[in-house]
């Protein structure tokens, strides 16, 4: 039973360019899907996702194609921390759907909506409000040169 285990998720750690690592505190391998419970962390390259369950979705191949998390989602990667209800990432179109109190912060900058649709490829993302509004906050970075030319006037 175990080598089985290790055999599915090795098997969708190397359908994506880097494994994805996980860990919680229960694990559930079914034939389309490996269901990760309590206190779940996966990570893969810099990219760290914590949640109370994950869901990874293997195709016919038993290659990863989609991920859904649920439960104090947060996600790290880079600069940018992402949080929300539930998070869905299609791996094969690589978008990510945060749903429910959904925020993304980079820096200082952050974007909070009900929904966040972020287009890893395109470096885009949408926010929707859902019958609440959409907030933000935006802070300029200063150009090397505009700090030179202020301190030369």
């Amino acid at each position: 039973m175990r080598k089985f285990f290790l055999s599915a998720l090795l098997t969708f750690s190397y359908a994506l360019a880097q494994p994805i690592v996980g860990e919680g505190d229960n694990l559930t391998y079914e034939k389309d899907k490996v269901i990760y419970t309590g206190n779940v962390k996966l990570s893969r390259g810099n990219a760290l996702l914590t949640a109370d369950k994950v869901i990874l979705y293997l195709d016919e191949n038993r290659k990863a194609k989609l991920i859904e998390a649920e439960g104090k989602v947060r996600y790290v990667e880079g600069n940018r921390r992402a949080s929300a209800d539930k998070m869905v990432y299609d791996l094969k179109s690589d978008v990510i759907t945060l749903i429910g109190k959904a925020k993304v912060e980079e820096g200082q900058n952050f974007v909070e909506a009900e929904e966040i649709v972020y287009y890893r490829k395109e470096d885009r993302a949408i926010a929707i409000g859902k019958g609440s509004r959409v907030r933000s906050f935006y802070v300029e970075e200063k150009d090397e040169k505009d700090r030179l030319n202020r301190r030369s006037q």
